[in-house]
């Protein structure tokens, strides 16, 4: 199997103007948008633009050891395909500009994006995924329960004041929670913004609660959307979608196909599948049936009190919680016995809920098979 890596091998030579922007493009610069581009790429929407190529430059000066970057995957990797880019005919003179990355703890809130600018006229719009801090996973979960997150708000703010500031059209996308906020943003940007938007990605990111999925604002992009998940998705199918999705091949296991780099491409186009994995749909099955027996209230309680064990040990990232595993667990065993009885009910009854719904969805499946293997007769 080939991924994104290999495309800019194929065809890394070849420029937009002699073959244009295409999805696998998008899913580039959309994992692109993981990279820190802090103190290189300007700040300010005033502040003019940056080459790809200048901003390696700039990486290389900075550091000698890629593998030090980050603890985290995706981010490594967005890295080395960031390298790799700029070292193409094709990504080399893409311009830079409008770099936003926000954290705030307050209002739970993780929020990045860039603009990438293929020429004067055409501009790609790429909003960051989750990353590994505890807050950005804190905001993915409250989408189960609130209509808009603040980071959802941010990204149509953002659009809306590219989209006012630069001449041409645009593309929006994102991968994860990326996605969503393109499709997000999309929805919510005015209806001269929506005239200049050419395509918008969501590149397994999770959908809505109904009312923007029933929004006038989301059925006038509705035709724009372009919805991929690989065959065996679980972020892309929560939540609801009002779209059509297409579903990529991927060489990872179970929900490590979230990973874009695993995703197969061919040319200039994804290698698609006719649809979901058994074992995908069986357990998108259980999630939303677990997720319908909760009310929207029960959801907020259970995220709340979730996260106030997985911060007690003071970590902000997901790697800092791993760090001293057996304090922090024993913290956050201390902080689960000293809640409130009502808090403590509230996750036990939430956890128990899914272990339920599971084996609904699961057990019919194992039967067959379980029946099977014992019933073998030895040789």
């Amino acid at each position: 199997m080939n991924n994104i890596f290999d495309y800019l091998e194929w065809r890394g030579d070849l420029s937009f103007e002699k073959d244009g922007f295409n999805e696998v493009d998008n899913l580039i610069m959309s994992v692109l948008a993981y990279v820190e581009f802090e103190g290189i790429v300007p700040l300010s929407i005033d502040g003019g633009s940056v080459s790809l190529c200048y901003v390696a430059e700039q990486f290389k000066n900075l550091y000698s050891d890629i593998s030090k970057i980050s603890d985290h995957q995706l981010t490594q990797q967005a890295f080395e395909l960031f390298m790799k880019a700029a070292c193409t005919v094709r990504y080399r003179d893409i311009k830079l500009s409008y770099y936003v990355n926000q954290i705030n703890y307050e209002q739970s809130k993780q929020f990045s994006a860039v603009v990438f600018s293929i020429n004067n006229d055409q501009h790609f719009i790429a909003f960051r995924g989750t990353d590994a801090t505890i807050v950005g996973w804190k905001e993915d979960f409250q989408m189960s329960f609130m209509d808009e997150v603040q980071g959802q708000q941010d990204a149509a703010a953002y659009a809306e004041k590219v989209m006012a500031h630069y001449d041409g059209d645009f593309w929006i996308g994102g991968h994860s929670k990326g996605g969503n906020f393109a499709v997000y943003a999309a929805t919510h940007t005015s209806n001269e913004a929506k005239g200049k938007i050419l395509g918008v990605y969501n590149n397994d990111g999770p959908g809505f609660q109904a009312k923007i999925i029933e929004s006038e604002g989301y059925k006038s992009i509705l035709n724009l959307i372009k919805t991929i998940i690989p065959k065996f998705a679980v972020v892309g199918m929560l939540l609801e979608h009002g779209e059509e999705f297409a579903v990529v091949n991927s060489n990872a296991i179970g929900i490590m196909q979230h990973n874009p780099f695993s995703w197969d491409v061919k040319g200039n186009h994804f290698v698609y599948e006719k649809g979901l994995t058994k074992s995908s749909v069986k357990l998108n099955r259980a999630v939303r049936s677990w997720l319908n027996n909760l009310s929207i209230e029960e959801r907020a309680q259970f995220v709340d009190a979730l996260f106030q064990i997985l911060q007690a040990a003071g970590a902000k990232t997901l790697f800092e919680l791993s760090k001293e595993r057996s304090k922090t667990i024993d913290i956050m065993i201390k902080t689960f016995k000293n809640m409130d009885p009502v808090t403590k009910q509230v996750l036990k009854q939430t956890v128990e809920s899914l272990l339920v719904e599971s084996q609904k969805t699961f057990k019919p499946a194992l039967k067959p098979n379980t029946k099977l293997l014992f019933s073998r007769k030895k040789r």
